[in-house]
């Protein structure tokens, strides 16, 4: 998939309808471009990047539990000693 693309008097680029639509690109987005050693750019959407980054840690902390971590424990047992 090849697009021509105008870059505007102030160094914008807009992303034809097509590509945002294949993306999934809706609304203002942050991107990351990255230059490379042979001059592409390549784009990359952060949003699509956090999404991934959210489900592995969803994925690897999914049985986690606030309650059950050494210092919460620690904080309850300060706490509830202050109330005698």
């Amino acid at each position: 998939m090849e697009y021509m693309v105008t870059l505007d008097e102030r160094g914008r680029i807009v992303l034809p309808v097509e590509v945002r639509r294949k993306l999934g690109i809706e609304g203002r987005r942050r991107v990351l471009l990255r230059v490379r050693e042979d001059n592409v750019i390549e784009v990359i959407i952060l949003s699509k990047l956090y999404d991934s980054v959210v489900k592995e840690f969803e994925d690897k902390f999914k049985d986690w539990r606030e309650e059950s971590h050494e210092a919460s424990k620690l904080l309850s047992e300060i706490v509830g000693h202050g109330d005698h």
